[in-house]
């Protein structure tokens, strides 16, 4: 070993060697491996630590231009991430957060953007939402988790589509953040809403990964998996957020995304704790680095809960708070109706017409005009002779008119009726 090979290596171990003509003794001087992430620059949003030490930023230029897509299994922290994105870039950038779950509405309140209920909006209004947000460049959390699925996919497709339509003149740069997104644009089979409301919402949200970027607008979504997330919405980022995966077609997914070997992507990817993230893409670095998502000012709805102690209740108290014989009588009135429903329409039709209350009357007058027929009786005569109220007589009379079998005429104390025309032999 050569005598510059000696100081080398005594430098990297940070010992102590004799420089110069009669050895000094001075310490050697370290030599330092760079930082992998270098710090951050004027601009870059502060996304959390690398796992080899130092900031991870985020280029907000980049990502403007190239889009995110944030991916892990249930509990990996992907909303966590995105909560962290939007409160870095809050006053920085317009913000629209579609979000299927509830999980942001303390967004709203304390960064002041607009909430938006998307229950109580049809299609057509949050369209005009959209439109309104673009114009006025308003940041907005549109709250659609009190909708059903298909009503979901077309409000998603009612806001992307009037953001992607706004004139030139307001092609401003916004965020377009979207939580659950093989929600909006799934991949595979037909699940329960109608063809053409998944194919609107799927080409919304291909559009806005794809002409969104011309217009100013950069789609960041969150998904459990790859696989369920349509391939036509993943080829358009550029950047990803790779966190815990434990399925196999999951992990080969990721690795083909991030470029990892298989087998690196099996060892590591199982094994990330909640809020560790794998970042590759322009916006972060060219090669891929293991960060952990920093901390968040707002309230994460999606933590996984805490265990509190159960309540020890007795079985006669839990019957009650249960009503299980309200519930065992409501279930026997619903089989009660099942039945009725499973009869023959005429069965059905008969069995309501003697439950009704002046059946009772109605018989026994259809028995007297009938022994009239083709001629009829005053309702007052009817009264006298069957002994009943005219309320009652007028109530029987009624309920054979409403069947059609019997004729009225008069008025008042001429007031007649009689056996309908072809209701007799």
């Amino acid at each position: 070993m050569t005598v510059l090979d000696t100081k080398f290596a005594a430098a990297l171990a940070g010992e102590k060697r004799g420089f110069g003509p009669g050895g000094s003794g001075a310490p050697a001087v370290a030599v330092k491996r760079p930082p992998e992430h270098p710090p951050l620059r004027a601009g870059d949003v502060n996304l959390g630590e690398a796992d080899t030490g130092g900031a991870v930023g985020v280029d907000l230029v980049k990502l403007l231009d190239g889009r995110l897509l944030v991916q892990g299994a249930s509990g990996a922290g992907k909303s966590w991430t995105l909560r962290r994105l939007i409160e870095q870039t809050a006053k920085t950038v317009q913000q629209i957060i579609i979000d299927p779950e509830g999980e942001f509405r303390g967004i709203a309140d304390t960064f002041g953007h607009s909430y938006i209920d998307g229950a109580k909006l049809d299609t057509a209004a949050l369209a005009v939402v959209g439109r309104r947000a673009r114009e006025h460049q308003l940041s907005l959390v549109i709250d659609i988790s009190d909708v059903d699925r298909e009503g979901q996919m077309k409000a998603f497709a009612a806001v992307l589509g009037a953001l992607i339509e706004a004139p030139r003149e307001q092609w401003h740069p916004c965020l377009v953040l979207v939580d659950e997104a093989h929600l909006f644009a799934p991949f595979g089979g037909q699940v329960g809403e109608s063809p053409a409301v998944r194919k609107a919402s799927i080409s919304a949200l291909v559009d806005l990964m794809s002409r969104g970027r011309k217009r100013g607008l950069t789609g960041v979504l969150a998904t459990q998996r790859l696989a369920r997330l349509s391939k036509s919405v993943i080829s358009e980022a550029h950047n990803f957020l790779i966190g815990l995966n434990t399925l196999d077609l999951d992990i080969r997914r990721a690795a083909e995304t991030i470029g990892w070997d298989a087998r690196r992507a099996f060892d590591r990817l199982p094994m990330l704790d909640p809020g560790d993230f794998v970042a590759v893409g322009p916006a972060f670095s060219r090669s891929p680095s293991v960060l952990k998502v920093g901390s968040i000012q707002t309230r994460h709805v999606g933590a996984a809960p805490s265990l509190p102690v159960p309540r020890s209740i007795d079985a006669t108290a839990a019957a009650s708070l249960l009503d299980l014989d309200g519930l065992a009588e409501a279930s026997a009135a619903d089989a009660a109706i099942l039945q009725e429903d499973a009869l023959a329409p005429g069965t059905r039709a008969i069995r309501g017409f003697i439950r009704e209350k002046a059946f009772p009357i109605a018989g026994r007058l259809w028995g007297e005009i009938a022994a009239l027929a083709p001629d009829g009786a005053l309702l007052a005569e009817l009264s006298q002779h069957l002994e009943a109220k005219p309320s009652e007589i007028a109530a029987a009379v009624a309920l054979l008119d409403l069947y059609g079998v019997v004729e009225l005429s008069g008025e008042g104390k001429k007031r007649a009726v009689r056996v309908g025309h072809g209701m007799l032999p």
